[in-house]
């Protein structure tokens, strides 16, 4: 089965960065095509960074 692509949309904080890693540290699974950055945690200009 080919992995699920997917596009993570989050707010990144210590437990967003956390799933994002694990995200990308499993290429036989999850296909990670984008990763976009909005406000949550921190103000929008932050998290660009």
């Amino acid at each position: 089965m080919p992995a699920q692509k997917i596009i993570i949309d989050t707010d990144p904080g210590q437990d967003d960065a956390v799933a994002i890693l694990l995200a990308l540290a499993s290429p036989d699974e999850i296909d990670v095509i984008g990763i976009t950055a909005v406000a949550g945690n921190v103000p929008l200009a932050l998290t660009e960074k």
